[in-house]
């Protein structure tokens, strides 16, 4: 999953990075490189936070536009800072470039993510916070249970929240599965995916 998140942001990276004059052509895979990490990174860091509901209520504004969810704002901010400082990308280019690569990216993964159509069949939540939290693992092994925990969060799991619901536990969990080494892991991934 987030391979795919990483080739929606080549593919808006295309028009908004590349063919952008404003961006150093030497600069367009490390431009890149940050918008998946500050997309990627935000949720991350939402979720190692305990802020699993947040994450969530991103994923369920329906049509209604994602960057009004202050989570793709933070991303949006992150990645303007961060092309700016580790860059050195002029800061009038990069508040354009953050102002329109980054919503394209957000409701792009949000739309896809909610589609029932068939070529969106790679775009899963569950696979997402997996990926993002080391839980996710293939035919469901790992300790953390994506699907439980989103059912619980989203009134879905028949307790509503009560009974066997312990949002310590599941928060412990997330935090364990998913910050090791500080991210690292994360950003040497989506770096090797731009460096291809």
């Amino acid at each position: 999953m987030l391979d795919n998140l990483l080739q929606l942001v080549k593919d808006f990276g295309e028009n908004e990075v590349v063919n952008n004059p404003a961006i150093p052509n030497e600069h367009n895979n490390a431009v890149m490189s940050e918008a998946g990490m500050a997309v990627a990174g935000t949720l991350q860091q939402a979720l190692a936070s305990g802020n699993v509901q947040e994450v969530l209520a991103m994923f369920q504004q329906g049509d209604a536009d994602v960057m009004s969810n202050p989570l793709a704002q933070q991303a949006q901010g992150s990645f303007m800072d961060s092309i700016t400082s580790k860059l050195g990308i002029d800061k009038g280019a990069a508040a354009g470039v953050a102002g329109s690569l980054l919503p394209m990216i957000m409701n792009a993964l949000v739309k896809r993510t909610n589609s029932q159509a068939p070529e969106d069949s790679g775009f899963d939540l569950s696979s997402l916070i997996g990926s993002l939290t080391g839980g996710g693992q293939p035919g469901g092994q790992g300790g953390l249970d994506i699907g439980g925990l989103i059912n619980q969060f989203t009134g879905q799991g028949g307790q509503g929240g009560a009974g066997g619901f312990d949002l310590n536990n599941i928060i412990n969990q997330v935090k364990g599965g998913g910050n090791q080494g500080g991210g690292g892991g994360l950003g040497d991934l989506i770096q090797g995916f731009f460096g291809k």
